[in-house]
């Protein structure tokens, strides 16, 4: 039962990691083991799906979404509906948060977990490849505008990279 007692954050995934956290103190005692606590997300399979990522509240940020109306993988399934919604650290751009409400938002949540336990930047995560044609793509105007507006360096797209001859 240790780790599923939380009702603030009931889901297996945490509920496991603290189980586990809890076995281990408890094997350790009375040495205690901290643990880094993992980035909150929790996602709902409706149509679209929805998914909530970080710690939003009383955080200064920017947030920036894109549409999903026109984005090419959306488009060609007959799905194109829904907004990503990215939140970021106005200093530094820093990524720290999104709501998602697209297709597939189950699969880009958990590459935008990565990115927020990484402490990635809008600017480091724009250059990643994004295969064509993912619904990952259509973070890219989100993550352009964040960029552009917390004044960070907006890293070139490594597909401008390539036709440029770099």
């Amino acid at each position: 039962m240790a780790g599923d007692a939380d009702h603030s954050r009931p889901v297996l995934h945490e509920a496991q990691a603290e189980g586990t956290l809890a076995g281990r103190n408890a094997a350790c005692f009375p040495e205690m083991i901290t643990g880094r606590r993992m980035v909150p997300f929790s996602i709902i399979f409706t149509d679209p799906a929805l998914a909530n990522i970080g710690e939003l509240d009383g955080k200064d940020s920017v947030i920036a979404s894109a549409s999903y109306e026109d984005q090419g993988r959306a488009k060609v399934e007959g799905v194109n509906r829904g907004l990503p919604r990215l939140h970021a650290d106005s200093a530094n751009g820093k990524l720290i948060g999104a709501v998602l409400a697209t297709p597939a938002a189950e699969h880009m949540a958990h590459f935008l977990v990565m990115a927020i336990d990484r402490g990635l930047t809008t600017s480091d995560i724009l250059p990643l490849p994004l295969y064509h044609p993912t619904f990952e793509e259509g973070l890219k105007p989100a993550l352009r505008e964040i960029c552009s507006r917390t004044g960070g360096p907006v890293a070139m797209e490594r597909d401008d990279e390539f036709l440029a001859g770099a």
